[in-house]
């Protein structure tokens, strides 16, 4: 069962915490000539980035720590293969949903699917039923993996958790959103200017 985590604010020191790991580059993804990982080879990898990763079933399951602006985020991640092993799916887990489910508001789930249309990149949130969070996921293609491209997916994944805190936050749920003002149409032209 996951423990419960708090996602503060940053991925500034992600950048830090990543590349102050001495790390030989030059290692290649094992066991193909397309550069895929097995998940050995992918435990490996995070090894390798200075993260370190549990065997959860067929998950790899992590802790990641940054800070921006002061404030610390406290990450639990997790990365999978795929059944096919064709793609790597990199997991963030969010908070812990209101039971029962009906207190989750529909303005929460509206804006979760406006933000996977706004973050692009392979990402999308997701809900899981089974530990009632939501996810932030993101699917990369099992080919040419390195160190390189493993650290700049935790990269991204993390700047999103934190670029859309208040999407998915559930404290900020309980807060009412600015009301929402619709422009006005220009007036018209004087006649003088219509002319020209």
């Amino acid at each position: 069962m996951w423990r419960r985590f708090r996602v503060g604010v940053g991925v500034g020191t992600l950048l830090i915490v990543l590349m102050a790991v001495t790390v030989d580059w030059s290692t290649a993804a094992e066991g193909t000539s397309s550069g895929a990982v097995d998940p050995d080879g992918l435990a490996k990898m995070l090894t390798t980035i200075g993260v370190k990763p549990r065997r959860a079933g067929t998950r790899l399951d992590f802790d990641l720590k940054s800070q921006r602006n002061g404030q610390e985020w406290n990450f639990a991640m997790s990365a999978v293969l795929s059944q096919d092993q064709q793609t790597i799916w990199v997991v963030a887990w969010l908070e812990e949903l209101p039971r029962p489910a009906s207190k989750v508001p529909a303005a929460a789930l509206l804006r979760l699917l406006s933000a996977n249309d706004q973050m692009g990149n392979g990402k999308f949130f997701a809900y899981d039923r089974d530990n009632r969070r939501f996810l932030l996921q993101q699917v990369i293609a099992n080919r040419r993996i390195t160190p390189q491209r493993i650290t700049a997916a935790l990269r991204d994944v993390a700047g999103s958790v934190i670029d859309m805190h208040s999407a998915w936050s559930v404290a900020e749920w309980s807060r009412q959103p600015a009301p929402l003002r619709q422009s006005s149409v220009p007036p018209a032209p004087p006649a003088d200017l219509r002319r020209r």
